[in-house]
Order: C-alpha cells, then structure tokens, then sequence
C-alpha cells in the first residue's frame, strides 16, 4: 500500500485521484483509502484545498458507485455472469452478501461502504433487488462523511511521515468498521423492535375486533330469543 502511495504521489494529480476512485468503484483492487490519503498528501503540499480533494474524491466514490449500481439495475443477475464481474462475485460473496441484506435491509449499503471486500458486490445487489436511486445515494453518501474527511485530514497532518500515515489508516478503519457495526446493530435492534411493537398492536387489534364480535353476537342472540320470548306470551294470551 505504501507503494502506491508514493507512485500516486510522485506521477498524479487530484485528478489522477479522482479517476482511480471511479475505477475502484467498478471493483478493481485500487485501495480507496489510499487515494483519499493521497489527496490529503496533495492538500498540504498546497497543490489544492481541501474543499476540492473532498469534492474530487465524493465525485470520483459516487460515479464510480453509481455506474456499478446502475448497471446491476439495468442488467441484473446478468452481469454477474460476465467477465470479470464473473471472478469479482464469487458464489461465496453474492451468499454473504445476499444474507446482509436479509438481516440489515437497505442500511446495508451505508455499511458496504467500508467493506472493502464486499463493497462492490453490495452496492450491485442493491441494484437487482430494486434499491432505490435515492436511497442509495443517501447511504452511500453517509457512509462517506463519515470516513472521506477522515482519511483526508490523516493525509494532510501526516503528509511528511508517511509511515506513520499507514498505522494510523490502519487504526481509523478498525474505528470506521466498530462505529458501522454499532450503527448497524442499533438500526437492526431499532428495526427489530418496530416489528415488534407493530406485531403486538395488530394482535390487540384483532383481539378486540373477536371481543366485539363476540358482544355483538351475545346481543343479537338475546334480542332473539326477547322476540321468540315475547311471541311466545303473545301467543298464550291469546
């Protein structure tokens, strides 16, 4: 990784960034945190701000993101079979990733964020099981607040000791991965919790829609038997 590092920094550009994170979002091994590392690198060397490295790399994370999902959307199960998606999605990866989003619904794409290994193959599940363009986008773009300024300001701090910078990428992605899981098991223990709340009331619902049913019947029973009762006296009387 720190190879790439200093290539990237002694050959690139922000834009070169950029283009690597577009590349990346296809699924080839380019290590993303390493381009937002390197962009930070760019920002205290004063070759941009770092209001343009964040926009660079948002543009570059999102197109690349977004292309992928799409065209899982367009294509489907397709495009799995076709090479090199074919190698990327390794019937152990679409079965983990197919189980993350049985257990954890759409959140799952803010968590595919961080995941390295997953990361494409979750954000083209999303597409063939009918996420919406909307919804990915809103986890897609929270799971980046929360690590692109990060990474990028390790960048910047750490520009003359890049040695340093990979112990502490290292450190912020175990941070990044505990913080996501907690996100996760809260939003799935919230979620839980919903369904159960709702289940409850339907079965007080329907409990109490069987009791007035059960009262309407008693008191139709009893005005029936009050008729027969009283056609019964009307007939004696006469």
């Amino acid at each position: 990784m720190a190879d790439v590092l200093n290539a990237i920094l002694e050959h690139g550009s922000l834009l070169v960034v950029m283009l690597a994170l577009i590349i990346a979002g296809f699924g080839v091994p380019i290590p993303e945190d390493i381009m937002l590392v390197a962009a930070g690198v760019l920002v205290a060397r004063g070759e941009c701000t770092f209001v343009e490295a964040l926009i660079a790399c948002a543009v570059g994370v999102f197109f690349g993101d977004t292309s992928i999902f799409l065209l899982a959307r367009r294509y489907g199960h397709r495009l799995l079979e076709v090479r090199p998606f074919r190698w990327i999605f390794t019937e152990a990866r679409k079965q983990r990733t197919l189980e993350l989003f049985q257990r954890h619904g759409h959140v799952i794409v803010f968590m595919g964020r961080h995941m390295a290994g997953l990361r494409m193959p979750i954000f083209a599940m999303a597409g063939i099981y009918g996420v919406k363009l909307r919804t990915f986008w809103l986890y897609d773009g929270l799971g980046l607040l929360v690590s692109a300024p990060a990474v990028i300001g390790i960048g910047y701090y750490f520009a003359k000791n890049l040695p340093k910078i990979m112990v502490l990428l290292q450190r912020v992605e175990v941070v990044i991965v505990l913080a996501v899981l907690l996100i996760g098991g809260g939003y799935w223990l919230l979620k839980r919790r919903a369904r159960q709340r709702a289940a409850e009331q339907r079965a007080a619902a329907q409990r109490a829609a069987e009791q007035r049913a059960l009262e309407q019947h008693g008191q139709e029973q009893r005005k029936s038997l009050g008729n027969l009762d009283a056609t019964a006296r009307s007939g004696s009387a006469k």
